[in-house]
């Protein structure tokens, strides 16, 4: 070969390989922007402080992991239908990861495994469901029991050990009620004797409800000390039925699970004390595990988080501000 068709040969090589290179390059960057993790967060509702919290930590991780968060939420806590729809369209939609806060534990089954059996990583926050955690589901939950045993002690301390309480918010499929109240029987049981559960109210999402059942409640033990709530909308009906009746500084209320307006109560002194879901280390959480498992890592079957009790005197702290809303 002559030197110059060697010459010719190494021109024609080096403009193959720049094209070679150039295409390599486009298809990495191509392939980078189209494999971010896009992560769906399906809470139990919108515009809640529990769920609002949950956002900001979820929204936390995403912004240190470079990856997209998407949000949606049923229009209440009983918008089953709603929240069935919101699990398939992140399915659907092919999206890489999804947070739950189921609103039902059995109704939203069938949609959860549709989305499993997709091979779509799920993280269900909050409230365990009746389902096995895998390589693809696994949970963060509230340690509602202890939620039960927290409310039950301040309720205890209030009373001073004796008297007459009523329990609120209680619901079969209410999730996390179920294991609240087995721990707040439990632990009055067995330390304090001389507190008697006399009236026991049902309507955990149903403010007007647990308003009518409690009026009826007061009306038979006048002699009420104090109602325990275990969901913030049973507290929301418990506070409104003891303001229309002038009794919010004769019976005490300490409810399970904060919110805006009764966050404002507990700072005027009209509710005694909320215990309070961490659901902020839930998303924050959550989000962290989702981006691992798709790196590789192995999902955890089970993280239990503790609550807080939120009273006057630390609500406005900045140790409980995770637990309200904006980090402090």
């Amino acid at each position: 070969m002559s030197g110059k068709s060697a010459r010719a040969l190494i021109l024609i090589n080096g403009v193959l390989l720049l094209a070679l290179l150039t295409g390599a390059a486009v298809i990495v960057q191509s392939r980078q922007s189209s494999t971010v993790p896009k992560i769906a967060l399906v809470p139990q509702t919108a515009g809640a402080m529990l769920w609002d919290v949950e956002h900001f930590g979820a929204a936390a991780a995403a912004e240190k992991l470079k990856c997209h968060l998407y949000w949606n939420a049923p229009t209440s806590e009983t918008d089953v239908a709603g929240q069935i729809s919101l699990i398939d369209k992140v399915v659907r939609e092919k999206f890489q990861g999804l947070v739950l806060a189921p609103n039902h534990p059995l109704a939203i089954l069938t949609a959860l495994q549709r989305a499993l059996v997709a091979k779509l990583p799920v993280v269900v926050v909050s409230a365990p469901l009746d389902l096995p955690a895998s390589d693809k589901l696994g949970y963060i939950v509230n340690d509602d029991e202890k939620m039960g045993e927290l409310a039950a002690a301040e309720v205890a301390r209030i009373v001073q050990g004796k008297g007459n309480i009523a329990l609120a918010g209680l619901a079969r499929y209410a999730p996390g009620v179920k294991p609240r109240v087995l721990g707040a029987e439990r632990f009055l049981a067995s330390r304090f004797p001389d507190i008697h559960i006399v009236s026991r109210l049902g309507a955990a999402y149903y403010p007007s409800r647990t308003e009518d059942l409690t009026n009826g409640a007061l009306r038979s033990h006048p002699d009420l000390k104090a109602i325990l709530s275990f969901t913030a909308n049973s507290t929301r009906g418990v506070h409104a039925a003891l303001k229309s009746r002038g009794q919010l500084r004769t019976v005490q209320i300490v409810g399970c699970e904060q919110d805006t307006d009764l966050i404002n109560h507990l700072d005027k002194g009209e509710i005694a004390a909320i215990v309070a879901e961490d659901t902020y280390r839930m998303g924050y959480e959550a989000v962290g595990l989702i981006y691992a498992t798709l790196a590789g890592a192995p999902l955890p079957a089970r993280s239990v988080i503790e609550p807080r009790l939120l009273t006057r005197e630390n609500v406005k702290s900045a140790e409980m501000s995770l637990f309200t809303g904006f980090p402090r």
